[in-house]
């Protein structure tokens, strides 16, 4: 066994290495130095495809999506990754120039999009096994001056997420995507998504994190699903037989939420100038003062027109694509429209903890028999009320004695201790009580009455705890000391 896993390795090192010799011609072709640049790659390419129409942009995106490590330069182990989907029979400078090219105009292909980046991803850990995403996902969205950012605390205190949110709008302020946005390009779905999956990544999020403001496309959506359906992929594959418990552990099952915060235009469009007048008046007092800092102020939240035109790019754009993950996870749709802690409530029940949709199916199929504590006592009421008429009726003699102990033992003890809410008492084993039927009956009894009774059992005696709740009375000779 081990000579045949020993000649599969020498295998696979010689179809690399046969490999790697059809690339380096290709490879030196291009590149002038020891390595590609972006002046290499835009000669190479034009004159492999002296067809093709290509704008500065477009090689741009091009230099980008083989630069994997952001060094300005291209290896030829980079080089070779990028292209190895490409049979060997297939491999050319012309066939290479096609293939890159197609890349850059495929900008709107979610599978292209997400084949590239976690390619990339999985280069920059070592290896995809070595990647470690949240074990949950909690995506935000919402409506403009719904108030994401006042209910963010509140959303990760009731999910139990310790580690920073990955706000969108910040990344896209990255050095990143403004080295992008200086060179006159636009931050496509490629760099947006390759931006989120390094921030899911990160140590701190491994735990759980929340995402604000993705996904905001149709091409964003189908990313989110692919980077869903590839994580249970190698969940299912790490947690099988053979894996060990630390791969486990960096792709658990992926948990992804939801939440997307509503109102309607005229509440949006009134929050929006709300939070534009409150801004201007902050900073006039901040200059006239020379204390504080400056408040961002948005244009859209001083004109009645640019509110409204934002609120329906998220109706037309935000709305409508994350409406399409109904089916596809949980997915929690909040009116937002009323005060914070009305609103702060809504959230908590909305976002509170639900076994069938958070636990591995199998994980849940083995306790969902286990009936929860919300239906145990749905209908016990009225179980207490037929228990009692049966006692009468079936065991009126066993009944009575136990109401017989109540009246003569536990009643006294209870009127003794009725300010502390306590009382205790003991009687003998040998008692009625040592029916299991008769103990039964003191609970159910007591408990008509209001009282909770615990029973404990000791050497001799059965101990008998009452709890109930005493009076709320004031200590007159402590407060006029105070």
């Amino acid at each position: 066994m081990l000579a045949a896993a020993g000649a599969e390795v020498d295998d696979v090192a010689v179809a690399h290495a046969e490999r790697v010799a059809r690339f380096e011609p290709i490879f030196d072709e291009l590149a002038q130095g020891k390595l590609i640049s972006r002046s290499d790659l835009e000669k190479g390419i034009r004159k492999a495809a002296p067809q093709a129409t290509m704008t500065e942009e477009q090689i741009d995106r091009m230099f980008r999506l083989a630069d994997i490590d952001d060094s300005g330069r291209i290896t030829l182990d980079e080089f070779m990754l990028l292209f190895e989907d490409i049979p060997d029979e297939d491999l050319s400078l012309a066939s290479l120039a096609a293939s890159w090219i197609g890349y850059s105009h495929a900008v709107a292909d979610p599978e292209l999009i997400f084949q590239l980046t976690w390619r990339r991803l999985a280069t920059q850990h070592g290896g995809e096994e070595q990647i470690q995403l949240p074990c949950e996902i909690l995506f935000l969205g919402g409506a403009p001056g719904a108030g994401k950012g006042t209910m963010t605390p509140y959303i990760l205190s009731e999910r139990g997420l310790d580690a920073q949110p990955v706000v969108m709008s910040s990344l896209l302020n990255s050095p990143v995507a403004q080295k992008i946005i200086e060179q006159g390009g636009l931050v496509s779905d490629f760099e947006v998504f390759q931006m989120l999956l390094e921030q899911l990544a990160r140590p701190e999020q491994a735990k759980g994190c929340m995402v604000d403001g993705f996904p905001r496309t149709v091409v964003q959506v189908e990313l989110l699903r692919l980077l869903h359906s590839r994580m249970k992929e190698l969940s299912a594959g790490r947690s099988g037989s053979g894996s060990s418990s630390d791969a486990a552990v960096r792709m658990p099952r992926p948990r992804f939420r939801m939440c997307i915060l509503y109102v309607d235009e005229h509440e949006s469009v009134q929050r929006q100038l709300s939070r534009g007048r409150k801004a201007l008046e902050h900073n006039k007092l901040v200059e006239e003062s020379g204390e504080g800092e400056m408040e961002e102020v948005r244009e859209t939240d001083l004109s009645v027109k640019a509110a409204k035109t934002r609120y329906r790019y998220f109706v037309e754009g935000t709305m409508a694509a994350n409406e399409a993950l109904k089916r596809s996870f949980p997915y929690n749709l909040i009116n937002a429209s009323g005060s914070v802690e009305e609103v702060k409530a809504v959230v908590m029940q909305e976002l509170s903890y639900q076994s069938s949709l958070e636990l591995a199916e199998d994980t849940y199929n083995a306790i969902r028999h286990i009936p929860t504590a919300a239906e145990v006592t749905r209908h016990a009421r009225i179980n207490l009320v037929a228990r009692l008429d049966e006692y009468q009726r079936e065991y009126t003699d066993t009944f009575q004695e136990v109401v017989r102990i109540i009246d003569k033992r536990f009643l006294p003890a209870i009127r003794r201790h009725a300010l502390v809410g306590e009382a205790r008492v003991a009687i003998d084993r040998d008692s009625i009580f040592s029916e299991p039927l008769a103990m039964d009956m003191a609970v159910d009894v007591m408990f008509d009455r209001g009282f909770a009774l615990r029973v404990e059992e000791r050497v001799g005696e059965y101990r008998f705890k009452m709890t109930f709740k005493p009076p709320q009375l004031s200590n007159a000779a402590a407060s006029r000391r105070l």
